[in-house]
């Protein structure tokens, strides 16, 4: 029978010592997360009226040209029913197309749209043509070339022109 090194009972006595502590993920965040993952607050800018709309124009920032062209296929053109949500704190914001029946809805709602600061999403648009159409029915509002399909199945809507506040779905 061989002999063990003293060195190496001392080795298997202080190893479980030598492990770091077990902690249970998010009961503190090391410094990593804390550097990594800390969510900054904006600044607090007590000019501004919290009852005005703010708008911004997040289309003069990118070239969307290489988004385009953008298909929502389970969203189509048509008639909604106006339906109540209870979405609390949700934005205004709006669905529409290239056709026809969203750049007249677009053209008559434009006054109200930007009034209320809602912001519009063309989920239908071929080209850069077409979506400086969608643009020029309503200026001064921002829409956004976007694929409108994960919308359509979370709010269960099948057409468009649409707008969506934190308490209605209507046309």
């Amino acid at each position: 029978m061989k002999r063990i090194p003293l060195i190496c009972y001392f080795i298997l006595i202080l190893a479980p010592f030598a492990q770091p502590e077990r902690t249970v993920a998010g009961d503190q965040p090391s410094d990593f997360t804390r550097l990594h993952f800390q969510v900054p607050w904006p600044p607090i800018n007590n000019k501004i009226q919290p009852s005005r709309a703010m708008h911004a124009d997040l289309s003069t920032f990118v070239d969307e040209a290489w988004i385009l062209p953008v298909h929502s296929s389970h969203l189509s053109p048509g008639h909604i029913t106006s339906r109540a949500l209870k979405m609390p704190g949700l934005r205004p914001f709006f669905l529409v197309g290239e056709d026809p029946q969203s750049l007249a809805w677009l053209h008559q709602r434009a006054t109200e749209l930007q009034e209320i600061g809602a912001a519009g999403l063309a989920v239908e648009v071929t080209d850069t043509q077409a979506l400086a159409r969608i643009r020029a029915a309503a200026p001064g509002i921002t829409i956004l070339p976007v694929n409108g399909n994960d919308i359509a199945s979370r709010l269960k809507i099948e057409h468009y022109p649409i707008l969506i506040t934190a308490t209605s779905l209507e046309q």
